[in-house]
């Protein structure tokens, strides 16, 4: 049956990135992976789930997994509520999918089971990978050989203008 008006073709893909991401939750849930679903929400917000960080130790607790048009992406987010920021990431589960069934002796099963292996890993390995670099960024900015008592020094280049600083008192 075909929508009739374009309230019912939004309603139709909203059904549709629901069930998606419903079918996202349990595959990453059955990989040992903790996800919370943002699926019912009101009709400002989009539907998306929220997958937590295995190892806690970055700056921010997950990502949020969400349609783009006909797409699947996630991005960073602090808390499982609050609103995403910086890129999002494609999650390419469809072509996943079709590379997977093209493989030789691949039943849609076995596709749909690597699928599931894949988007995992992906995510795994983002979370990784940003702890990874936030470790990185958070050592780039001290000195190697600083100040004993735990104080950043901060080297300047130019000419120190503090002896021509008079004080009037």
């Amino acid at each position: 049956m075909k929508p009739k008006n374009f309230g019912e073709f939004v309603d139709k893909k909203v059904r549709e990135s629901v069930r998606q991401l419903e079918l996202l939750k349990q595959a990453l849930e059955s990989n040992g992976m903790k996800v919370e679903n943002f699926l019912k929400t009101s009709g400002e917000d989009e539907p998306y789930i929220f997958c937590f960080s295995p190892s806690r130790n970055g700056s921010f607790d997950g990502v949020r997994i969400y349609k783009i048009g006909s797409n699947l992406a996630f991005r960073i987010q602090k808390e499982n509520k609050t609103h995403p920021y910086g890129s999002a990431y494609p999650l390419p589960v469809e072509d996943m999918f079709q590379d997977f069934l093209s493989e030789e002796d691949v039943d849609q099963l076995k596709a749909g089971e690597k699928v599931i292996e894949a988007v995992s890993r992906e995510v795994r390995s983002f979370f990784d990978k940003s702890v990874e670099a936030e470790k990185g960024e958070n050592n780039d900015g001290i000195e190697k050989d600083g100040d004993p008592a735990g104080n950043v020094l901060v080297r300047t280049t130019g000419t120190d203008y503090s002896s021509l600083v008079h004080n009037k008192g």
